[in-house]
Order: C-alpha cells, then structure tokens, then sequence
C-alpha cells in the first residue's frame, strides 16, 4: 500500500466482519466443479486437499462482482485449473463489495486486505508455504485489497501481485482511501492497464506497467457506446486469462504510446506480460492486442510460440 503498515503501528483500517469473506480452494486434481470451502479462522480443512511444494494463486474481483460470475475475473482461476501445478484460492467479499454505493466498498479496501492476509497468515502456518511463493491477482477495487493483504502479511513479503486495471475512482482521483496497490505491497508488483483514465489508474503504481493498447478504453473490441468504458476495464482480466491459456502476450518498454505506435522503442527490450511477466521486468511497457481471445496477436496469425515456452 502508499504507506507500509511498519512505518504506522498506531493506524488501523476500518474493522470490518472477517466472517463475511468467502474462500475458496481449488487445484487441478479437484477440477473446476469441485472447490473446497475454507472458513475464515477455522483454515485446517485446506490440509486435506493442499498440493505440497506448488505456489499459490489468490484471485479476488473488483466491485458488484462475486465468485458466481464465472465470466469475471475468476476465469482466471478456472485458466490455472487447466494448467494445473497451483494452490488456487479465491476470496469473494461480494457482501462488502455489493453495495452500489461506490465509496462504502472502496473506503474499506483496506480493511478487506487485511482480513485476507491474517487468512493467508495462517495458511502459512498450516502448510509451510513460503510466501514468496504466493501470487495474489486482484481487478480493479479487488487490486487494491490485494496490495493491502501483501502490506499487512506478518509472515513475509509475498513473492509477487498482479493489479488488473487497478480502481482510480477514490484513490487516484476524489481520494476517500489513501491506501492503494502499490509496489512495496510484494517483491513484485505488476499492473495491466485497460481503462487508464477513467476507471483505471492511469500512473505507473509498480515495477512494471503494461499498458495494452494505449492502456485507456475503448479497447479494441469494445464498440458498444454506453458499455464501452466496462468492457475495456474487464479487458484487463480477459487479457490475462488468456495469458495463461494462450502465452504470447509481449509489451515493449518505451516512455508513451505515442512513441511505440511511430515506431520510435522499436530496439527497446521486449518482455512478456501476465501470466509469464519477469519478477526482474521494470518500467512502462506498451503492447498492441487482438479484439478477441487470443489477444495475442502473433497467435491470431498463428505464429505463437508454445503457451509453456517461459
């Protein structure tokens, strides 16, 4: 988060009824119909299922959303499933999240962040996992929950989080929460942007920044006058499942979009984005995608090289 929870013992976030989080174990052996529920303080059930010496992804979503829509951001965890070789947790906190009030979940971002790393806490414990073998993938307000776990873990820094079009309404703009994802959250912090501007942060908020398509809506695809903006802040989600089923997806480290798309970062280094990003990756990257899954679009020219090949 913007201020790391060492340097202000005496701050804490807004308490919030931990009970009403809702996890969610999976792995590739139980499948996608399959997931093992895990209560809040009671955690010792995960035993019976964990997949000793693999790493874990944690997935949460962003506001109105829930594990029930199975087209959001949890296509990513059904994405890992078919890989297979993960721990997969997803954490709903729709009984928060729900309200159409925006300020009433965003204000408590926080507070959910840190309910989930006092969850993850003890998961450690249980399995001896090592954190930093622990991945934590969040959209939009979900981003910012995701830095607060990684701020808030007692047990060590985890290895890496994923901020998926990171909410800007409350944090980047008309701020009610100063506490956002931000790169001293993890050893890694990498964030996709897709509707930079508008729903989405539009400043570099981690080590690496990939800004597809400009990184601002609409995104290619996203044509519908009155959707177009939601359509391109969920882009960032479908474009990092599609990382993970596909691979493929590359952006090119350059100071504007206005400089890639005139060709002038076409010698600057080249790295992958999602599902394969580089823990050593730093700075602005921009990328050029396809309209639909594969967003790749060495892929839509069948040219890709293997989904595994990082």
């Amino acid at each position: 988060m913007s201020t790391n929870i060492n340097e202000d013992q005496d701050r804490q976030p807004m308490p919030i009824n931990s009970t009403q989080l809702e996890f969610l174990y999976w792995n590739s052996y139980l499948g996608n119909d399959k997931p093992i529920k895990i209560e809040f303080d009671n955690e010792s059930n995960i035993l019976d299922y964990w997949i000793d010496d693999s790493p874990l992804k944690l997935i949460t979503h962003g506001w109105l959303a829930s594990d029930d829509n199975s087209r959001g951001v949890f296509e990513i965890k059904t994405a890992y499933v078919n890989f297979g070789g993960y721990n997969i947790i997803t954490m709903d906190w729709s009984h928060i999240g729900k309200s159409i009030i925006y300020p009433a979940p965003a204000i408590k971002t926080e507070a959910v962040g840190c309910s989930c790393s006092e969850f993850l806490d003890r998961v450690i414990h249980l399995t001896g996992l090592n954190p930093q073998d622990i991945h934590l993938i969040g959209h939009s307000l979900g981003a910012h929950v995701v830095g607060a776990c990684g701020s808030h873990l007692k047990t060590g820094k985890v290895g890496r989080i994923t901020g998926l079009d990171p909410a800007r309404p409350g944090f980047e703009i008309c701020v009610i929460q100063d506490e956002h994802l931000n790169k001293d959250d993890a050893e890694f912090v990498d964030v996709i942007h897709t509707a930079a501007g508008t729903l989405g942060y539009i400043k570099s908020i981690g080590h690496a920044d990939f800004y597809p398509n400009s990184g601002i809506s609409p995104q290619p695809g996203c044509n519908l006058p009155l959707t177009f903006t939601f359509c391109s802040h969920s882009r960032s989600h479908e474009i990092y499942a599609d990382s993970v089923s596909n691979g493929g997806l590359y952006g090119t480290k350059c100071p504007s979009w206005i400089s890639f798309k005139t060709n002038k970062c076409s010698n600057n280094t080249v790295l992958p984005m999602g599902h394969y990003a580089l823990p050593s990756s730093r700075g602005i990257f921009y990328a050029r995608t396809n309209n639909k899954s594969p967003y790749s679009l060495l892929l839509s020219d069948n040219s890709s090289t293997s989904r595994r090949s990082n």
